[in-house]
């Protein structure tokens, strides 16, 4: 644990409370029994944020990725999701141990993100094609993924707790989205498999394809709500409505969305984006923030 960069532990301790410090205490144990059971040497980690994720070494000299959380809901989501996508357009599974938080992927080498290409058309075109490999009808069977009906609820709760707004969000903005929300899930298309946070960081130049997702959460509803974190990733700095609309003009090109539905889900997502990011010091995400107004204004045209 004393190698863990500090700013990782304090996010651990930050989201899981009492929970983080019992992982924390066992970690170099947690490090040691994967090392033996799966026969992999762990080397430094990638950058962290909320899991440890870290590239290891076979002892036949394959490489793979080590990917250690706190287990919950959010984690089985995603081993879930992993499963049924069972590798097309994404990272495949070698192995996991749901109940210790162990997940052992294939390592995508390269390794770039989609970040990495300075052509925006190009980029919206590569997710496109990811996109479409990735995306499938929802499971019929009772699994552990959340539905777009989640997210209507965490914004409702949010809602309820800040009655006058919360930041730079009106209160009038906050009951729009909500709004928003159970209109749009009210009349749902035909539900997905979703990434659930599908952006540029999270699709990575491989050898297996030219580009595979990682990190799913895992969601069920609108493939329309699966592009929103694109649409908000890597904006310009100020007007950020040219770069936005013509990711969606590719996106319902390429993959046959519905525009209308994706400025609707766009807008409230946002919405929900921006309220996550609210610090006590009063402070969010800008690019986050300006995309609200973004996607009422497209949708007002």
């Amino acid at each position: 644990m004393s190698s863990l960069p500090k700013q990782f532990v304090q996010t651990l301790r930050d989201v899981h409370k009492d929970k983080a410090d019992e992982w924390l205490r066992d970690f170099d144990k947690l490090i040691n029994d994967c090392e033996k059971r799966w026969q992999i040497k762990i080397m430094t980690p990638f950058d962290l944020s909320f899991n440890f994720v870290a590239p290891a070494i076979r002892k036949d000299g394959t490489e793979v990725v080590i990917k250690l959380v706190i287990p919950g809901d959010e984690f089985e989501s995603e081993v879930d999701a992993l499963t049924l996508f069972n590798g097309n357009g994404i990272v495949k599974i070698i192995d996991v141990d749901i109940a210790r938080g162990i997940l052992i992927l294939e390592r995508l080498i390269p390794g770039k993100t989609l970040a990495s290409l300075e052509n925006e058309e190009e980029a919206a075109q590569t997710a496109s094609q990811v996109m479409k490999k990735l995306w499938i009808h929802a499971p019929t069977h009772s699994t552990n993924i959340p539905t777009t009906k989640h997210m209507e609820k965490k914004l409702l709760n949010i809602s309820k707790r800040n009655t006058e707004g919360l930041g730079p969000i009106t209160k009038e903005i906050l009951q729009e989205a909500v709004n928003t929300y159970i209109t749009m899930n009210a009349m749902p298309d035909k539900p997905y498999l979703l990434h659930g946070d599908l952006h540029h960081y999270n699709i990575l130049m491989a050898a297996r394809e030219p580009w595979l997702a990682i990190d799913p959460k895992g969601l069920i509803g609108d493939r329309e709500y699966d592009v929103i974190q694109y649409l908000l990733n890597k904006l310009p700095n100020g007007d950020s409505t040219h770069v936005i609309e013509k990711r969606i003009d590719i996106f319902v090109k390429e993959l046959n969305l519905d525009k209308k539905r994706m400025l609707s889900w766009g807008f409230a997502h946002s919405v929900l984006a921006t309220c996550w990011t609210v610090q006590e010091d009063g402070s969010y995400s800008e690019p986050f923030f300006d995309a609200i107004h973004v996607f009422r204004s497209l949708k007002q045209r």
